[in-house]
């Protein structure tokens, strides 16, 4: 009788793992997928694999354990990971996610006690090295996108997902342009992929070659510097005034110049994007006019500060006295050169970019139609002194955007638009508004009291009219009680928490001012998808020229419709709710965009 196999000492296991760790750390950018390469021995853990009493084989499981360990998560954390939206379990082999329980048993039942102590030193080692590599995020939500070979044999097919992400990408980038010499070395396309890539992957321009050359078709891919150079080009207005030139009265602000010479390709690639919805010779019915649109600001943090040491500062300059957000009284030096479109948060020791968007509120496919710049004063500044865009402003250039492509029925609007002159101008291109209202006269006080106290309505609408530059329209002032679908307002000081405010230009009885208000929930789950643009498709930048700030903004936009539209182009292969659970994720189409952006050319 065959004596049973040995195990190999704990230490040569931990050299093992060690040493292939340090290798993959040059070959892949996340732990995750460190882990999902390691080549586990048969040998390695003898107690495991008994007969016909487990699915799931030793490989996976172990990297199932190194990969909580490695992590800091949990046994729950670790079941809900794998299941995610990157599809971990896919990356180790598993036919299925892992249940908790079923790892708690695997643990219990099919490890011994040294295997389990040898799994959970591995775990740490590997962090470890990960750590020294700087392989290791502070952000634990973030994992790899999946590879086209991750996917095969799965529900998800990597032909179907190259053909349709292939013909979004062609839709979104085409009306991109550059004023560059004819004998250039790379063609635009090839920057824009590259630029593409950074966006997904929250890299910078300067990121090393390495990693996106091996991705790319092409034979050589451009350096950070002549990327840079490109891209200020394609986002370079038509003829370029000078400084003093954009100061002077009745010049149009060098920021406006560079919008318009951007948005002319963001929205040739909107066009072509709203054709593909609607596609006869697929069947496609597109997206059902008028619609319902959400305006909304999105941010994107410019960390550099804004004040200087008072040693660093020129003879006789003189610092500035001002108000912070929360009252206090604050004397700082400014920086003479500070980005002019990076604006003060609510929060007064953050600063960045603002950008308004307007999105379809369209079940399945939420596609952002227009983009505007935000500048709003600065704290230090005095606003009488100082450009602002109004809100006003930046909904009309919103609507007038949009309105090119698909004709609008209703505009949601949280309480950063609560203006008059907002519900006016909307009211004026004939659409119907749902504003969000801040909680500020006695008389809201008073009525949401009553509605409170009242034994059987839940709901209480009061009749106003607006007039603005001479012109008056009526509206419905609506109380509803705050339920899950607006948690997202803020939450007041003043105790009125169980409530909410919105205006409308309809009128409206209680009973329906419940049901206009349930579409404004639309408009959240919107909003909370659309925030995948800051996590998955802004690049990192420091860059303090607007050309490049805005240029980046408008392809993450483009990558958002670009990854929107690949879900609903996919829906003719796949039978699944393509808006709430699309079957690619933000966070999965990273490399595979990379792989097929754009047809490689010469």
């Amino acid at each position: 009788m065959s004596s049973p196999p040995s195990t190999p000492p704990t230490q040569d296991i931990l050299d093992s793992i060690q040493e292939q760790v340090e290798d993959l750390c040059h070959i892949h950018d996340h732990i995750t997928r460190i882990i999902a390469n390691l080549d586990i021995e048969d040998d390695w853990f003898t107690g495991y694999n008994h007969p016909k009493k487990s699915d799931y084989d030793l490989n996976g499981m172990v990297q199932t354990f190194l990969y909580m360990h490695a992590r800091g998560f949990d046994e729950a954390e670790t079941a809900r990971r794998l299941k995610g939206a990157a599809y971990i379990y896919i990356q180790f082999g598993l036919p299925r996610p892992p249940t908790k329980q079923l790892i708690n048993y695997t643990k219990k039942k099919r490890f011994s006690l040294q295997e389990r102590k040898t799994l959970k030193t591995a775990g740490k080692r590997i962090r470890n090295i990960c750590a020294d590599h700087d392989l290791v995020r502070t952000d634990t939500t973030t994992e790899p996108a999946l590879d086209p070979d991750d996917i095969r044999g799965t529900d998800i097919e990597e032909e179907q997902i190259m053909d349709a992400v292939e013909r979004a990408s062609d839709l979104g980038f085409s009306g991109f342009t550059a004023n560059r010499a004819s004998n250039t070395k790379y063609a635009l396309e090839a920057y824009l992929e590259r630029q593409a890539y950074l966006n997904m992957t929250n890299a910078a321009a300067t990121t090393p070659r390495r990693r996106f050359a091996r991705l790319s078709d092409r034979d050589e891919v451009p350096h950070g510097s002549s990327h840079n150079r490109t891209m200020k080009k394609i986002a370079d207005p038509d003829s370029q005034l000078t400084f003093d030139e954009f100061v002077e009265v009745g010049r149009i602000p060098d920021w406006q110049r560079i919008r318009d010479e951007t948005l002319q390709a963001f929205h040739t690639g909107v066009e072509r994007i709203l054709d593909e919805i609607t596609d006869d010779d697929r069947g496609q019915v597109g997206i059902r006019e008028p619609v319902n649109a959400a305006i909304d600001i999105v941010t994107w943090n410019f960390w550099p500060s804004p004040f200087q040491k008072q040693e660093e500062t020129e003879p006789g300059e003189q610092p500035v006295t001002f108000k912070t957000s929360s009252g206090k009284t604050r004397t700082e030096y400014l920086k003479e050169e500070y980005p002019v479109m990076a604006s003060g948060f609510k929060e007064s020791h953050e600063r960045g970019y603002k950008f308004a968007t307007l999105t379809i509120v369209a079940e399945n496919t939420p596609i952002v139609l227009a983009i505007e710049p935000v500048r709003d004063v600065r704290a230090w500044e005095d606003e009488t002194e100082v450009h602002r865009t109004s809100r006003a402003d930046i909904v009309d250039r919103l609507l007038e955007q949009a309105q090119r492509h698909v004709d609008i029925n209703k505009v949601f609007a949280d309480r950063e638009f609560d203006a008059h002159e907002v519900r006016h101008l909307i009211n004026k291109h004939d659409l119907f508004y749902v504003i969000g209202k801040r909680k500020q006269a006695t008389a809201d006080k008073e009525n949401i009291e009553e509605v409170e106290k009242h034994p059987v309505i839940d709901a209480r609408v009061e009749y106003a009219s607006l007039t603005v530059d001479g012109e008056t329209h009526d509206l419905s002032i609506m109380y509803v009680p705050k339920n899950a679908a607006i948690e997202n307002e803020e939450r007041d000081e003043d105790g009125w928490d169980e409530y909410a405010i919105f205006t409308t230009n309809y009128k409206v009885e209680p009973e329906r001012a419940i049901g206009l208000t349930a579409q404004y929930r639309d408009r959240w789950e919107i909003e909370n998808q659309y925030k995948s643009i800051q996590k998955h498709f802004l690049p990192t930048s420091a860059s303090k020229d607007y050309r490049v700030r805005f240029l980046y903004f408008t392809i993450g936009v483009l990558m958002y419709n670009v990854w929107r539209l690949t879900n609903f182009v996919l829906r003719d292969e796949i039978d699944v709710d393509l808006g709430e659970k699309p079957p690619l994720r933000a966070g999965e189409i990273v490399e595979l965009v990379a792989f097929c952006l754009f047809d490689p050319g010469d």
